[in-house]
């Protein structure tokens, strides 16, 4: 139960400090690429928690991975864009990782327990 809400937190923290980041984005992306990815890290928030608290929890966990996949996607366009620095989509990158391994131990977990 501790790594569920690791994650939670983890995710939490990556928003915090990806926030910021963002209004640097020239103001024709901003309001386009920004807000979408923005959308993408509260729909991760948001579906990580629905997996804490329902009892279906494969579902929203693979709705996690799709959007850190598509998070990852866009740090990628981000970067080559020179929005982002190679350290901040390294950090970024690594941080999504993290998430990631996190929430494929929690699929894991569940398939195994449903067997």
């Amino acid at each position: 139960m501790a790594e569920k809400e690791n994650v939670i937190t983890r995710t939490t923290d990556f928003i915090k400090c990806y926030l910021p980041k963002l209004e640097k984005m020239p103001r024709n992306f901003k309001f386009l690429f920004g807000d979408r990815i923005v959308k993408l890290q509260m729909e991760l928030l948001e579906n990580l928690i629905e997996a804490y608290y329902s009892r279906e929890k494969l579902k929203p966990l693979r709705c996690a991975n799709l959007q850190i996949e598509k998070l990852r996607q866009l740090l990628r366009i981000s970067t080559d864009m020179q929005w982002l620095s190679l350290s901040q989509c390294e950090f970024a990158t690594r941080e999504l990782n993290e998430i990631g391994g996190m929430v494929g131990g929690w699929v894991r977990y569940n398939k195994a327990k449903s067997l």
